[in-house]
Order: C-alpha cells, then sequence, then structure tokens
C-alpha cells in the first residue's frame, strides 16, 4: 500500500452492514437480489428490441434489424409505464444484493456483472439518441471534411445517420481525444459504428468493476460490496451501458487516475485524468484534489501541464481555428434546462416557476463554496480525496440544470471506492430520485 493510500484507510478496515442479519439471510439476499437484477435487465433489453417502443427513442416506427440488435427476434415490448415498474423492481432487487454486500461470493458477483453488463451490451440504444451523434460527428470530419466544433449538422440532412440524430443544430460537445478517436467509425457502415461503440463502452464500465476492485483492495477493504455498489447500478446498466454513453469512457480514466495515485504514481494519475477532460470536461474537477493529496506535488502538476499541452496539440492539430469549439457548445448547453434537473425543482417550490438567472446563480454559487470547503478539507483536515472526488462530482450533477441519466453515474465509482457511507447514501439517494421523477416524465411523453 502506498502512502497515499495509508492515509485514506488502514489496512483490514471494513465496510460493516448496518442491518442486523444472520450471514445466511443475507446470502439469501443477494441470491434473490441477483436473480430479479438478471430477470429485469433481460425484460427491459428485450422489450426494447421488439419493436416500436419508446425505449429506443432514435425512430418512432419499429427499428431496422440493424438497431434492434440479436434480441430484436424475440419480439417482446413493453410500454412505458412497465418499463417504469420493471426499473423500480430492478432498483429492490439492487438494494436486496447492497444488503448482502460481502455475503456474496466474490465470482458469483464478477459473473452477474459481466452476465448483465453483456445483456446491455447487446440490447439496441436505449433512452438516448446520442450514440448517433457519435457517429454523426465522426462522419462530418472524415466523409464530409468539415470541422465538427464550427458547423451544425443540420447542414448534411443527407447523411444516412441523420434521421436518427437528437440534437440537429448544434456543433459537437465532446472533448477533442474522444472526437479524433472515433474518426475511424466514419469509414465503417452506421450498424458496424454503433455495434463497436457499445462494445467498448461496455467493456470500459467493466474496466471501471477492474479498477473499483483494485483500488478499493489496495484500500485495504473486501472489494466485493464495492463492485457491486458500481457495477449492479440499473442506472448505470441501463442508461449508460444501454445508450453506449461515452460518459463511461471518462470515468474509466479517472479511475485510472485514482488507482495511479494509490501506486504512488501522481504524474500519471493527474495525466489520465486530464485525457478524460478531454472526453468529457466534468472530470478535470479531480485534478486540484488530486494535486493536494500528492505526496510530490510537483509529478502531479507536471503531469497535469504535460497532459494539457497534449491535449491542446491535438486539439489544434485535429480542428485548427476550432480547437476550443466545444468550450462555446458547452456554455450554451449549460443554458439547457430539464423538467427534473434539481435546480427547476427547486425554483418551482420557491414559486419563481423553474430555472431562472437566481436560481442559476445560486446554484453556481453553491457548487463553488461546496468545490472549496472539500479543497480545504482535503489540505487542512486531510480527508478523503477520493471521497471529495465523488462529492464534486455529485455537486455538478445535482446543480446542473440538465439532468440525465449517465451523468448520474459519474459519483457511483467513487463513492464506491471511498470510505464515506454519506457519499454511498447520497449517490444512492440520487440515483432514486432519478428513477422516481421518470413516471412524471413518461406520463407526458417524454420518455
Amino acid at each position: 500500500m502506498s502512502a497515499i493510500a495509508a492515509r485514506i484507510a488502514p489496512a483490514g478496515m471494513r465496510i460493516r452492514p448496518r442491518l442486523a442479519l444472520s450471514e445466511r439471510m443475507r446470502r439469501v439476499c443477494g441470491a434473490l437480489g441477483l436473480l430479479g437484477l438478471l430477470a429485469t435487465g433481460l425484460v427491459i433489453a428485450v422489450g426494447a428490441a421488439g419493436g416500436r417502443t419508446f425505449e429506443v427513442p432514435a425512430i418512432r416506427a419499429v427499428p431496422p434489424d440493424w438497431i434492434r440488435g440479436p434480441f430484436g427476434s424475440l419480439d417482446f415490448t413493453i410500454t412505458g409505464a412497465q418499463f417504469l415498474l420493471v426499473l423500480l423492481a430492478m432498483c429492490g432487487a439492487y438494494g436486496l444484493v447492497l444488503i448482502a454486500g460481502q455475503a456474496v461470493p466474490a465470482r458469483l458477483a464478477v459473473g452477474s456483472i459481466v452476465l448483465l453488463h453483456l445483456i446491455f451490451i447487446v440490447a439496441p440504444p436505449l433512452l438516448s439518441k446520442d450514440i448517433f451523434s457519435y457517429l454523426e460527428y465522426a462522419r462530418l470530419g472524415v466523409i464530409h471534411h468539415v470541422n465538427p466544433y464550427g458547423i451544425h449538422v443540420r447542414a448534411f440532412v443527407h447523411d444516412p445517420v441523420y434521421r436518427y440524430l437528437g440534437w440537429k443544430s448544434v456543433a459537437s460537445a465532446y472533448g477533442p481525444l474522444f472526437t479524433i478517436a472515433s474518426y475511424p467509425l466514419a469509414h465503417m457502415s452506421s450498424a458496424t459504428g454503433l455495434w463497436i461503440i457499445k462494445v467498448l463502452t461496455g467493456l470500459a464500465s467493466l474496466g471501471c468493476v477492474a479498477l473499483v476492485w483494485d483500488s478499493t483492495r489496495r484500500l485495504g477493504r473486501n472489494p466485493v460490496p464495492a463492485v457491486l455498489f458500481y457495477g449492479l447500478n440499473p442506472v448505470l446498466l441501463v442508461f449508460a451501458v444501454g445508450g453506449g454513453h461515452n460518459d463511461i469512457l471518462m470515468v474509466l480514466l479517472g479511475l485510472a487516475g485514482v488507482a495511479y495515485m494509490l501506486r504512488g504514481r501522481e504524474g500519471a494519475g493527474t495525466f489520465a485524468v486530464v485525457c478524460g477532460g478531454a472526453i468529457k470536461a466534468s472530470i478535470g474537477v479531480m485534478i486540484p484534489f488530486m494535486v493536494l493529496a500528492s505526496r510530490d506535488r510537483r509529478r502531479a502538476i507536471v503531469g497535469t501541464v504535460v497532459a494539457l499541452a497534449l491535449m491542446g496539440a491535438i486539439a489544434v492539430i485535429g480542428f485548427g481555428s476550432h480547437a476550443l469549439g466545444v468550450f462555446r457548445v458547452l456554455s450554451h448547453q449549460q443554458r439547457l434546462v430539464s423538467s427534473d434537473a434539481i435546480p427547476a425543482q427547486i425554483g418551482r417550490a420557491v414559486t419563481l416557476g423553474g430555472v431562472t438567472s437566481d436560481v442559476r446563480l445560486v446554484s453556481r454559487l453553491l457548487l463553488l463554496g461546496s468545490i472549496c470547503w472539500l479543497l480545504w478539507l482535503v489540505w487542512r483536515r486531510g480527508y478523503d480525496w477520493i471521497a471529495a472526488c465523488g462529492w464534486a462530482l455529485l455537486g455538478l450533477v445535482v446543480g446542473s440544470s440538465w439532468l440525465l441519466g449517465w451523468y448520474v453515474i459519474w459519483p457511483l465509482p467513487f463513492a464506491a471506492i471511498a470510505n464515506d457511507k454519506r457519499l454511498r447514501v447520497a449517490a444512492l439517494a440520487f440515483t432514486l430520485y432519478f428513477v422516481a421523477m421518470r413516471w412524471p416524465i413518461i406520463a407526458l411523453g417524454e420518455g
């Protein structure tokens, strides 16, 4: 164990179950929970592939076979209300697994996580059209020879991917590393590109599971409860893995940064996180916590600077004068509002009608204040920097006026690794909040 790991948690520390259940009862809860997760996961994944369904929003009609995937031949479909009920049941099964915790045998835990990931990898792209945006931005740069950060997609209405897009009037909001890495997909068929993304993001999530296992073990704790907490989360499986979202790649690099830090390789840790920020910028909030927690801050700063220089060079070489265009798009997205976002709920609760400029200002000040407070705790009180990263990422999601399911996963793996029960409870509470808010959205026909 490195000195950084030793400061976070003493060897041998374990997460103790709060419920006074016998070992046998916890094993029963674990078995029932895993069976429930597998059953409900199959219903959602297979039901999405059966035909016309809100679960696959890319097309209003019955999706073509190349989108429906291998489950399409089963011809089984569920409605929006049925989906919500099954998702709630899935959350209940997840709760049973969390109660079981380390009573679940390690092989059974890992096997169930892998199987459920495979189920959602081969499901059609669920509850989002973003995966088609990844393909279209790659095609803009390679096939149409235009800059994805400087042009609106609507200019290419005859592109074969265009009809499946959700965002048709904005340039790319994804980082230069992700955009450049996606360019080879432009030379492939839409079907091949889609399923490559689904497979890679699913494997990346399993990579996150492996890093959660390794990091928790290095901190002297049983890794089984941690990987169950992250790897079987219903929002992760259904929305993030099912939708093939690049947020998983961002989180993977953030976790790689944690793993390097726990090995005493601070420079490599901050380098990895900056690369994650070149996929989606949000993970960059980890950097100041990592620098403060480093034994050798010089190496952590050098790793950050080198990575920023490299990512900047990639952006300039790849996109020229539009290299910073992603920040313009992100600034525009900060003005978007979803009805289930916490600031929107607060705005309505205090009779302001939603997200006003005052609500945005208060939300941003609270977020800034909370991050400064966390930095002070890490610097002066020796607070667990991994937990601080989790709280900061949770704060970014809670404070945003634009809430999407795959954003909910950002703090999950850090909550799983950190020795902070309050963070785990907060991450779970926000997961349940997001699931509960699906009902009014589905009822209004927005799902």
